[in-house]
């Protein structure tokens, strides 16, 4: 008998409307099970850029907590204990130098393991060291957010354009034979009307395009995510975009799921819906052509370990605050921040013991508000 999977559950609670007490208890028991195959590490807490629709907020570097807490250590000790072919992504904030020391280490312990970057472009600030290290990346995803104009305005930077276009250009040089360039467009009120534009001007190197929304987690970018109208206008040119080149599109907020709906319309949605292929943290379907992946934030934890800059694992969402509210426990505006920080990571840690952690912090509190907010929009939905 095939074991359910959490997304099973969950598509039987939120999607089919079986929000029993026994089928949300299942879905997270069965998160338990289903320990997370990707590593992602906040490799710096502090940026050159300060991007409109980031995520994390202006912090000072992160380095000297990284060292003192041993990150390379704890990044060694959690990949060599996880399954077949771990991914290991560095995805915050911004590539220094001396992060090549906890890549290599990683890769000297497991071999098999995959490792790319997401940056802005300016890892080609440090190409001479990169290269005299001999490293080389598995995949780089070098963002592009409109076209030059646009762009620079969403990452408030004049030379952030000409940056990303060079990072992709000339990304091949720190790539393996069987690398690959990935470019991320995040969909915001400032580039809605961009789409189309910005697939002709990708650079031929870009393999695969992946859209995204904007997740309006801190406060601050809230305002930058489009309405119903901007959705309206935007998805159109989505679905001629994928006539030029496969467009994947990722959606982590409930709400634009909605909205997704919204425009295509609900018998549209929900038969696309219904034939969704089901994995653990996520749930893809095709409509109008196009390739949609979404990511319940109510089973968020099996989609990655997140290794915090200071060595400690935290739960999804938590680099909205800064370490500072992180360590403290309390954020700028007074919440209770506990629950985000499973604990740090050195070389006794049991990679499968502490995702338990996180699991069981998760389904106690995050978890649950979580699935409420996405049985409400499903139902939504349905009565659209």
């Amino acid at each position: 008998m095939t074991r359910s999977s959490s997304m099973d559950y969950w598509f039987s609670v939120v999607f089919l409307g079986d929000k029993t007490p026994e089928f949300v208890e299942a879905m997270f028991a069965a998160l338990h099970e289903e320990a997370p195959s990707i590593l992602s590490v906040v490799a710096e807490r502090a940026c050159s850029l300060q991007c409109a629709h980031c995520i994390f907020q202006a912090e000072r570097s992160s380095k000297e907590l990284s060292e003192a807490n041993s990150l390379t250590s704890a990044i060694r000790t959690i990949v060599g204990q996880m399954g077949e072919n771990p991914i290991v992504v560095h995805e915050g904030r911004i590539f220094r130098p001396w992060h090549l020391d906890w890549m290599t280490s990683a890769r000297a312990c497991r071999p098999d393991a995959l490792i790319g970057m997401i940056d802005s472009g300016s890892f080609l600030d440090h190409s001479k060291t990169i290269e005299r290290s001999g490293f080389q990346f598995d995949w780089l995803d070098v963002s592009i957010d409109g076209t030059e104009q646009v762009h620079n305005l969403q990452r408030k930077n004049s030379d952030a354009f000409r940056v990303a276009i060079e990072g992709i250009r000339d990304g091949h040089r720190f790539l393996k034979d069987s690398g690959r360039i990935n470019s991320l467009f995040t969909l915001t009120n400032l580039n809605f009307n961009n789409i189309v534009e910005t697939c002709k001007i990708l650079p031929k190197e870009v393999i695969e395009w992946h859209t995204t929304t904007v997740s309006p987690v801190r406060q601050e970018i809230k305002t930058l995510t489009v309405n119903d109208g901007e959705m309206a206008y935007a998805w159109p040119q989505v679905v001629l975009a994928n006539k030029m080149r496969q467009v994947f599109v990722r959606i982590y907020v409930v709400e634009d799921i909605l909205k997704l709906a919204k425009v295509v319309g609900k018998q549209k949605f929900i038969a696309a819906f219904s034939e969704a292929e089901v994995s653990p943290s996520a749930i893809s379907f095709t409509i109008d052509g196009v390739s949609v992946t979404y990511y319940p934030q109510s089973v968020a934890t099996s989609e990655t370990f997140v290794i915090d800059a200071d060595a400690h694992y935290r739960a999804p969402y938590s680099v909205a605050y800064s370490l500072e509210e992180l360590r403290s426990g309390v954020s700028r505006f007074g919440d209770d921040l506990r629950d985000y920080t499973i604990g740090k990571v050195d070389s006794g840690s049991d990679f499968y013991r502490m995702y338990g952690r996180g699991v069981l912090a998760w389904s106690k509190g995050f978890g649950p508000k979580a699935l409420t907010k996405e049985t409400s929009v499903f139902r939504q939905i349905h009565n659209l």
